[in-house]
């Protein structure tokens, strides 16, 4: 939401915060119902966006109380509904239902090509392997199976894990302390691209993610990419599938299907063949670029206020503004 607010601002789109005269709304997931209903009724246009919802596996019992509001919203007030990915789709489909009428779009996210760019070398010399893994580490599937899969593999090659982002379960911090990690809090945009740059593989375990940040800015950098066959996976690396981990066949998987040894085997397959996935890597570095995000946004927005140019303004609730 950040990336899209910088997008805006740069190209003069006007909206506001406000909740006086406006003809449309955008926010991300979820907001206040009595607020909506009441927008509703003065047809003012609601724009939802959706990443992942909740299900049972993950967040017990609560998954119904925690999705309610999501999927009111979903199923009988939005307007347009806007996916972060297929698979993002497909998960709020099996837990808020299907669509019928309702506009929707799939919308990939994307990073800012100008920090992060790819890395040139191609053939990796001799020596130590650099992997790296980022993100806000909160759960479990975010680091144990990395973990785990590294220490399966450390009679077999050479290797240094940097592991770049904020630890926000204290419940995993103990994860860290394996000798092969050197652990790094959040950096800017450039010290992080620049580590991305300076790596050889990139690891990334999470369950079901709807379309990971992390993933695209690697990506990005031209590194390749070695992960679980979960969520959004499959279809942001449909390039590099050979390095993702088969989990199992369902949509919403359960973390005890991750399997660290079918990990391990990806991570060595990509040190193996290191040559042959670094210019696969390279070769896709070019896609998801946030202009072509922002536009496929700016374009739905615009195509809104064609409808309401009369006395068209904006509320933007409450991710941009």
């Amino acid at each position: 939401m950040s990336h899209l607010k910088g997008f805006l601002d740069e190209r003069g789109f006007v909206y506001t915060e406000k909740h006086d005269n406006i003809k449309a709304i955008f926010f991300p997931i979820a907001y206040d119902i009595g607020h909506l209903k009441k927008f509703k009724d003065e047809g003012v246009k609601i724009i939802q966006r959706l990443d992942g919802v909740y299900y049972p596996s993950k967040h017990g019992n609560e998954y119904i109380a925690l999705n309610r509001d999501i999927k009111e919203i979903h199923n009988n007030l939005a307007d347009i509904v806007i996916y972060q990915s297929g698979y993002s789709k497909a998960q709020c489909e099996i837990m808020l239902g299907k669509l019928a009428d309702t506009e929707n779009h799939v919308i990939l996210n994307g990073t800012d090509k100008t920090i992060f760019y790819p890395s040139t070398h191609i053939k990796k010399e001799p020596g130590e392997i650099r992997l790296i893994t980022t993100g806000n580490f909160r759960n479990p599937d975010m680091i144990e199976p990395v973990v785990k899969a590294l220490n399966l593999l450390i009679d077999q090659f050479p290797f240094r894990l940097v592991t770049l982002g904020n630890i926000s379960n204290e419940r995993i911090r103990h994860l860290y302390q394996a000798p092969y990690i050197d652990r790094v809090d959040n950096v800017e945009k450039g010290r992080l691209a620049d580590e991305l740059r300076k790596s050889d593989i990139f690891i990334y375990s999470h369950l079901n993610p709807p379309c990971p940040n992390s993933v695209i800015e690697a990506v990005s950098c031209g590194i390749p990419v070695v992960g679980f066959k979960s969520g959004a996976m499959e279809e942001l690396l449909y390039f590099n599938k050979e390095l993702l981990a088969y989990v199992s066949d369902e949509t919403i998987q359960e973390y005890k299907d991750f399997d660290e040894h079918k990990l391990a085997e990806k991570i060595l397959l990509a040190v193996n063949e290191f040559a042959y996935f670094k210019q696969k890597a390279l070769e896709n570095s070019h896609l998801y670029s946030f202009e072509e995000t922002g536009n496929r946004y700016l374009t739905i927005f615009n195509e809104v206020m064609k409808k309401e140019r009369a006395t068209s303004r904006w509320c933007s609730l409450p991710g941009i503004g």
